[in-house]
């Protein structure tokens, strides 16, 4: 990619941004970077005289410079093709609706300890751009994607694509679903037939993926022998050798094993050897705000899954835990339908604090389809209190199955918001 001499206008200023404006600078282009709420600048002679556009994962397709750049015909690329055009290694990129960061680290940990210099990058909050200007040689590049880098590719090219699941999300973003899955299929369109496409076997919308596919498939399945890494008699499997029990396995819920299971697969298409498989297994621990636990206190379990942003990742939450749960829903809208929700809400969910932007939404699906063990709460440290003091819960969840920027600058504030508001009721 020559950009030598070429104009380039590099939308927002945070950290994907200033990586791909040094890196663009680097490469000979002459850059101006504004951010996308002040972008006085980029006038639209600016923008037409310009040969490239490059917007952060956040700007949305209807932001101005991005329009004018269309109508003038001009080129736009996201980061991450930027910064996978000059990224001399082997791409391993992960996307799905849930579950990404997790499968992210477990295949940078696995390759790590394999012997191989390994790097996660992407969505998961350092930028590719940042590792190109680095310079840090590496044999495998491990990226999370997510559907707004997915927004703005033309040539990007993994060689080992992973789709880990689909459901609704993002839809303030998306005029609907369908466009949303559109967008993360978007991954596969430019693999050969040397690459590989591993994919969720038991959801039906990413098998459908296949039609038109021309990578090798390969599937991942929690329940079936498909592929050379599954679980057959509470075993792990690799080939026809047990690795060990399931019981060795630290980490909740169906959908971690799922989770391990895929970066298993992945490593074994790498030539990890079993040793290392094991090792995984038994010492993974999951990174902050994903179902973490918090402590016990006068027998409550207090669980914080604050990244648990949309309606799938709270289910899964749910479906982890045990005993009676007082859950803490709410947020700032993704335009989920919470109705779906509640018609088929886990048994075990005891009671609901609700809080945030949208809690008279949520509140309201609620009572329209009979779930009426919910309560209006204006704070979450307030919600924390009343779900521990209610006498009807033995666990209590914060799985929010909503964005956090109502309140918080982000997900991780508002675990620690809530970890702030447990470790309060032991004074």
């Amino acid at each position: 990619m020559d950009l030598r001499g070429k104009k380039v206008i590099v939308i927002g200023k945070k950290s994907s941004g200033i990586s791909v404006s040094e890196l663009l600078k680097r490469e000979g282009a002459s850059v101006l970077c504004v951010d996308e709420r002040n972008d006085k600048e980029a006038t639209e002679q600016v923008i037409s005289q310009c040969d490239l556009v490059v917007p952060s994962p956040g700007v949305p397709p209807e932001n101005r410079i991005i329009k004018t750049a269309k109508r003038f015909s001009k080129p736009v690329l996201g980061e991450l093709e930027i910064g996978c055009r000059f990224l001399d290694c082997y791409k391993i990129m992960v996307t799905g609706t849930n579950g990404k960061t997790t499968v992210v680290t477990m295949i940078e940990n696995l390759l790590t300890a394999a012997g191989y210099q390994c790097k996660a990058m992407g969505n998961i909050g350092y930028p590719v751009s940042q590792v190109v200007l680095d310079g840090v040689k590496i044999d495998y590049a491990v990226i999370e994607v997510s559907s707004f880098q997915l927004e703005y590719i033309k040539d990007l090219h993994p060689d080992i694509a992973v789709i880990l699941n689909l459901a609704p999300d993002h839809l303030d973003r998306y005029p609907g679903y369908r466009e949303y899955v559109e967008t993360k299929k978007k991954l596969l369109v430019n693999l050969t037939e040397k690459d590989v496409f591993v994919f969720n076997a038991e959801d039906g919308t990413v098998r459908s993926f296949l039609n038109g596919c021309k990578a090798k498939a390969v599937p991942v399945s929690v329940t079936k022998c498909l592929s050379d890494v599954y679980i057959k008699d509470n075993y792990f499997m690799l080939g026809d050798q047990s690795l060990c029990h399931v019981k060795c396995y630290k980490l909740r819920g169906e959908h971690n094993k799922f989770n391990l299971i895929t970066a298993l697969t992945v490593g074994n298409l790498c030539g990890v050897r079993k040793e290392h498989m094991l090792r995984l297994i038994k010492e993974y621990v999951l990174l902050p705000n994903r179902i973490e636990y918090v402590l016990t206190l006068n027998g409550i379990s207090f669980y914080n899954d604050s990244k648990g942003t949309n309606v799938h990742a709270c289910m899964r939450a749910l479906e982890s835990m045990d005993g009676r749960i007082g859950l803490i829903l709410g947020g700032s809208s993704k335009k989920e339908d919470f109705c779906d929700f509640f018609e088929s809400i886990d048994k075990k969910v005891a009671l609901i604090a609700v809080t945030g932007d949208n809690a008279e939404v949520i509140y309201n699906a609620a009572m329209k389809m009979g779930f009426t063990d919910i309560h209006i709460l204006p704070t979450l440290s307030g919600a924390v209190n009343y779900l521990y003091r209610s006498g009807q819960v033995d666990t209590v969840l914060l799985s929010p199955a909503c964005s956090s920027f109502d309140r918080y600058k982000n997900y991780v504030e508002r675990g620690e918001k809530f970890k702030e508001a447990v470790y309060a009721l032991q004074k």
